[in-house]
């Protein structure tokens, strides 16, 4: 019976020193494997100025465990038959984010992915992704899901500049991204010549034309401009970097957008147009047409520019409508 048992507790040793071995072995092997894919991901980032092009076998293999780093994905579809102009407008944005990869510390901590459509179908199937472009940030786990974990980010709250892209990223990601554009000395040359032209011009029109500077109407149509430009939202436009335009469902392109939080730059510039037809047509009939001296065609002046507000605001009240579709009111249209 005593050999029995030392002969059982012998064998039970050997079984845990095997045991012990095999799983520093497997881990060892993961260690081993991680190393490797890091290794890949850090070689094929520094290739492309911090992006990497995906298919679905390597978003795959990104994602597959073990993996300690974090990875942002741009879902795009760059192809011309999909006409994706949001698709165009961000992927300089994205890139140019991911230019600063290069000036991080640790750069197995973040890598950046591209995956186009043609080239991953699967991929945007697997998400329910049914538009482009789309940005996924998916942290570091250890989870054995098969979708991992991920974080999406939104266009409409956040615009399509890199500047703001970048903070969201680092503020879930905790790595700060520096955007720094490349000088654009084309532009720098015009705004030369636009300040040196508007100097020459203001010293030519000041010595010769002090009247028209000195001119009420003048200084009146500056600041009706400027009253125009900021209650049609400009200057929201300057703070959040809306799209000019966007697609619609239809794929037309759409100038309105829905709700009293978004709207595109197309959008601010009609709405300023309006109101500026507006205000014309009250100035055309406080000072302009009561110095008609024929009675006929004063009558008919006035029709035609009460017609012309009226028309003009009843397509405003549209655009309102648009807007907000529980609005009940309606004028002529």
């Amino acid at each position: 019976m005593g050999r029995l048992s030392r002969t059982f507790f012998q064998f039970l040793a050997l079984a845990l020193v095997a045991i012990l071995l095999a799983s520093g072995t497997t881990d060892a092997q993961d260690a081993e494997l991680l190393a490797t894919k890091v290794t890949k991901l850090r070689v094929k980032a520094e290739k492309t100025k911090g992006t990497i092009e995906l298919d679905a076998n390597a978003f795959d293999q990104a994602m597959a465990k073990p993996r300690n780093y974090s990875m942002v994905v741009l879902f795009t579809a760059m192809s011309p038959e999909f006409q994706c102009v949001p698709c165009k407008n961000f992927d300089p944005e994205y890139r140019l984010v991911a230019a600063g990869w290069s000036k991080i510390p640790d750069k197995s901590q973040l890598f950046f992915g591209v995956l186009d459509f043609k080239e991953g179908q699967s991929i945007f199937q697997k998400f329910n992704m049914n538009s482009a472009p789309s940005v996924l940030y998916f942290p570091a786990t250890d989870s054995l899901a098969s979708v991992p974990p991920f974080d999406r980010y939104d266009f409409g709250k956040s615009g399509f500049q890199a500047e703001a892209f970048a903070g969201w990223l680092g503020a879930r990601s905790g790595i700060q991204l520096k955007v720094q554009r490349p000088f654009d000395f084309v532009d720098f040359a015009l705004k030369v010549l636009g300040v040196i032209g508007l100097v020459a011009s203001v010293h030519i029109i000041y010595s010769r034309a002090g009247k028209i500077i000195r001119s009420k109407y003048l200084w009146a149509a500056l600041s009706l401009f400027t009253i125009f430009v900021m209650i049609s939202g400009h200057m929201w436009n300057q703070i959040r970097h809306p799209p000019y335009t966007m697609p619609g469902r239809d794929g037309r392109p759409g100038f309105i957008a829905a709700g009293f939080q978004n709207q595109f730059g197309l959008e601010t510039q009609i709405v300023a147009i309006m109101y500026a037809v507006l205000c014309g047509g009250v100035i055309s009939l406080i000072s302009s047409v009561p110095r008609i001296e024929n009675p006929a065609k004063q009558r008919i002046a006035v029709w035609i520019w009460m017609a012309v507000i009226g028309i003009m605001f009843s397509i405003l009240i549209q655009f309102f409508r648009l807007k907000n579709p529980s609005y009940p009111f309606r004028l002529l249209l």
